[in-house]
C-alpha cells in the first residue's frame, strides 16, 4: 500500500532490541509505503519534565534508572527521545490546519509522573497534551483505545491538575464488553458525544491493536472487523467536527508479528479512506 496519511517516524526508533513493540514499528512504516516525516529534533530533558518528575527523567536519561522495558539499553533509551518528539511533531502538523496524522509510536500510557513500566517510559501523550495547550488548543481529548487501562496518564493528570482541560477516555469507559458488538455508527456516536462534551482543539487517539480479541495479552474485545468499525467511527466523528486528530499504534503483541502489523495497516487504510477518499458517510 501507499499511504496518504502523513506518518511521523525517525530512523533512530529502529533499535536492536528483541521485543515486538519495538520491532513492529519500523516494519509497519516500511509496509505502509509512505513517505515518512522525520524532520523533527529529539526531546531533551526539559521536554520530558513537562510531564515527569525531574529525578526520574534524569535517572533514565543518564542510565541510573531503568527504562520502561526494565532495561538500561542506551540505544533503546535514546530512541525514546525521538518517539515522544515524533508524537508532538505529528500533533503540530495538524493542530492549526486540521486533518489527520499518524505517529508511528507506542509505549506511553503506563508511564507515570515518577516512574515507568509495562514497556512505557515517558508519557508522550501527556507531553503532547501539555504542548498543545501551550500552543493554542483550549482543551485536549485523549481517546485511549489500547486494550489496557491508561494508569500512567491518569496519574500525570492528577499530578499536573489538568482534568479541567484534558479529557482522558480509557478502560473501562472504552473497552466495555457491550462495545464488542458495536458497528461504525455506534462508535461514531460515542466519539461525537465525547467531542461535544470535551470541546477539544485536538484529539490524541491511541488506535491500540491489543484490543483485538486474539491478542495474547488477553485484554482484547474486538474482532478485526470490530477494530475497523472503531477506527472508522472515531475518524469520521473527528473529521465531521473538524477537530485535528493524531493517532498512534499503541499496544499489539500477536505472534506472528504480521498479525499486529496488519491491524495497524488497516487503521492506516481507514485513515486514508476517511480523510482522503470521497467522504465516508455514517448513518
Amino acid at each position: 500500500m501507499t499511504a496518504r496519511t502523513p506518518i511521523f517516524y525517525h530512523p533512530a526508533q529502529d533499535v536492536a532490541f528483541d521485543f515486538i513493540s519495538v520491532n513492529k514499528i519500523p516494519e509497519f512504516v516500511r509496509q505502509s509505503g509512505a513517505e515518512v516525516r522525520s524532520d523533527f529534533a529529539p526531546y531533551d530533558q526539559a521536554d520530558f519534565e513537562m510531564a515527569h518528575a525531574r529525578p526520574y527523567v534524569r535517572g533514565v536519561l543518564n542510565g541510573t534508572i531503568p527504562n520502561g522495558f526494565n532495561s538500561f539499553n542506551a540505544e533503546l533509551t535514546n530512541s525514546l527521545r525521538y518517539t515522544s518528539a515524533g508524537h508532538w511533531a505529528a500533533a503540530q502538523h495538524v493542530l492549526h490546519p486540521g486533518g489527520v496524522a499518524c505517529s508511528a509510536t507506542q509505549g506511553f500510557h503506563h508511564a507515570h509522573f515518577g516512574d515507568g513500566y509495562g514497556f512505557c517510559t515517558f508519557n508522550g501523550l501527556m507531553i503532547t497534551a501539555m504542548k498543545a495547550l501551550r500552543n493554542g488548543a483550549e482543551n485536549v481529548l485523549i481517546i485511549d483505545g489500547d486494550g489496557h487501562y491508561g494508569d500512567g496518564t491518569e496519574d500525570i493528570l492528577d499530578h499536573l491538575m489538568l482534568r479541567g482541560r484534558v479529557k482522558h477516555i480509557t478502560r473501562p469507559d472504552i473497552g466495555r464488553p457491550v462495545q464488542s458488538n458495536w458497528n461504525t455508527a455506534m462508535w461514531h456516536s460515542f466519539a461525537k458525544d465525547l467531542i461535544r462534551s470535551a470541546k477539544p482543539g485536538i484529539i490524541l487517539y491511541q488506535a491500540g491493536a491489543d484490543a483485538w480479541d486474539r491478542d495474547p495479552y488477553g485484554a482484547g474485545y474486538l474482532s478485526k472487523e470490530g477494530l475497523a468499525a472503531r477506527d472508522r467511527g472515531i475518524f469520521t466523528a473527528a473529521r465531521d467536527a473538524e477537530v485535528p486528530l493524531v493517532w498512534n499504534l499503541a499496544g499489539g503483541y500477536a505472534n506472528p508479528m504480521q498479525d499486529t502489523i496488519d491491524i495497524h495497516l488497516q487503521t492506516l487504510a481507514i485513515s486514508d479512506e476517511v480523510y482522503y477518499d470521497e467522504a465516508t458517510v455514517v448513518s
